[in-house]
């Protein structure tokens, strides 16, 4: 697994982009990759990471994610919970069908905002 961060907004959000390749022509990220037991602790440590520095909103664009366990949704859990530990908000954009319906079926979609779009997690993260 490969991550991405990259600051945006004027440096009030910092975007998360998950995958398997990072294509430097294009600025994006490749390859589908699974959040579970194996990768769970790499996603933890970023997000944590991106805490510690300071940065105060984060968007995590899930479109390469085509698999998450229940480790993977306690690492998206811890940084739900850590974001409102410290009165901040992480959200979820773009997740895959199946990402998508895990969440729906786990309630962590009632608890994390999700977007289907960069552009309307962006507003909402301004706001």
């Amino acid at each position: 697994m490969e991550v991405i961060k990259e600051t945006i907004e004027e440096g009030k959000i910092i975007k998360v982009d998950i995958g398997t390749e990072y294509n430097k022509d294009n600025n994006e990220m490749l390859g589908s990759v699974e959040l579970d037991i194996e990768t769970q602790s790499q996603f933890v440590e970023i997000i944590n990471s991106i805490f510690e520095e300071g940065s105060s909103k984060i968007l995590v664009n899930m479109g390469n994610i085509t698999y998450i366990d229940s480790s993977g949704l306690w690492a998206l859990f811890e940084g739900h919970k850590k974001a409102c530990q410290k009165k901040t908000k992480m959200v979820l954009v773009n997740p895959t069908k199946d990402v998508r319906r895990v969440l729906d079926i786990t309630k962590m979609s009632s608890k994390m905002e999700i977007f289907d779009t960069e552009k309307d997690a962006i507003k909402k993260l301004l706001t």
